[in-house]
């Protein structure tokens, strides 16, 4: 809902995916452990400012394939997992 009123209509598919990475990365700032792979996902996306990472945002950078992105994402999914939930039920909250 918050994706729709923000973008003018119906969120595709690609802007969720999208949203959902910023806040992976976001997340991932907050986990002392995780600080490496929060720096080189900085430096794959070319972001400029570590807790701003929509300053230059540059799309086609944010790409999940990318082995950077699976530790991101990993790490992530398992601080959820330790605290009992998961990123999927918590992206739904």
């Amino acid at each position: 809902d918050a994706l729709e009123n923000q973008c003018g209509g119906a969120a595709t598919k690609g802007d969720t995916s999208d949203a959902k990475m910023l806040w992976m990365y976001a997340l991932s700032l907050s986990i002392p452990s995780l600080e490496k792979e929060a720096d080189a996902w900085k430096e794959v996306a070319q972001i400029p400012e570590r807790i701003r990472p929509l300053v230059g945002y540059k799309p086609e950078l944010w790409d999940c394939r990318k082995s950077e992105w699976a530790l991101i994402d990993r790490g992530v999914q398992a601080a959820a997992e330790r605290g009992g939930s998961s990123i999927d039920e918590a992206w739904k909250l």
